[in-house]
């Protein structure tokens, strides 16, 4: 069923529809793409001119009836006086957004697109833009979790490193997360694992958290010597950046290992 975007006599209507299964997300460098086809007939109107602007904006309805935004994406079109054409819209997503979108789902995947039209060349006398029609779009679910599935691995889980306000005191810590992060965009994986060790120690100083006995069975340690137990080993993996020893002397940290001690220590700073 096509919705028609409404110009000023005697240009009429343009009919738009979305494409069935059209639907894809691509891997992109740090986001994802999500592609969808709109179908566009135009009218016999030679007042129109040659060029047609499409404006789109990608949405998801919310429970309380209020769409959200979720990215933009326009186009420039030759304007073929009555004939179908259709053009492919590439919408940029984070992680987090897929992840919501998700979450959120229950069932096929429901999205909106809000399009606009712009007819730069129409007659003079004439208003070149349209009214605005909102498209809705149902994805089957199968489909949609193919297309999940398709991402693989890059659509991994994103821990949340917690930023305290300057007067707090975990701020020490959160500076030497801060500064891994920024030792890992410069490919210095040592020095962003001796900035991991560094909050560790904090976290190992200020925590509360007791340190087991050496005598106790580990499943007869109390929660807390739990999580003690859990940041010392994390400890002692970051020292192996040091080299200091025989055993450590040969160890190579790769990039992922990095990121995820980040995320680790990240997430038993938010327990203090």
């Amino acid at each position: 069923m096509m919705d028609h975007l409404l110009f000023d006599e005697p240009i009429g209507s343009i009919a738009v529809s979305p494409r069935d299964d059209s639907l894809l997300l691509l891997k992109a460098l740090g986001t994802h793409t999500l592609q969808l086809t709109l179908d566009v007939h135009a009218p016999k109107a030679p007042q129109a001119g040659r060029v047609l602007i499409l404006e789109t904006s990608l949405q998801a309805p919310h429970s309380n009836g209020m769409p959200i935004a979720l990215a933009a994406s326009n186009a420039t079109l030759v304007f073929r006086p009555d004939q179908r054409t259709d053009h492919r819209f590439t919408y940029t997503l984070t992680n987090a957004q897929l992840r919501a979108l998700e979450e959120n789902r229950s069932g096929d995947l429901r999205l909106e697109i809000t399009v606009r039209a712009v007819l730069p060349q129409a007659a003079a006398g004439l208003y070149p833009g349209s009214t605005e029609i909102r498209l809705y779009l149902t994805v089957a679910e199968s489909h949609w979790k193919r297309q999940l599935e398709g991402l693989g691995p890059s659509l991994a889980v994103e821990m949340s490193v917690p930023f305290p306000a300057d007067d707090e005191p975990r701020r020490e810590a959160v500076q030497y997360l801060l500064g891994a992060q920024s030792r890992l965009r410069s490919a210095d994986v040592d020095g962003a694992l001796l900035d991991v060790r560094r909050a560790l120690e904090y976290i190992r100083e200020n925590s509360g958290w007791p340190q087991p006995s050496a005598k106790k069975q580990p499943d007869q340690l109390t929660k807390e010597e739990r999580w003690a137990a859990t940041a010392k080993a994390l400890e002692r993996q970051a020292s192996g950046a040091l080299h200091k020893d025989a055993i450590t002397k040969t160890f190579t940290y790769t990039r992922e290992e990095a990121e995820t001690m980040i995320a680790t220590t990240a997430a038993l700073l938010r327990l203090l």
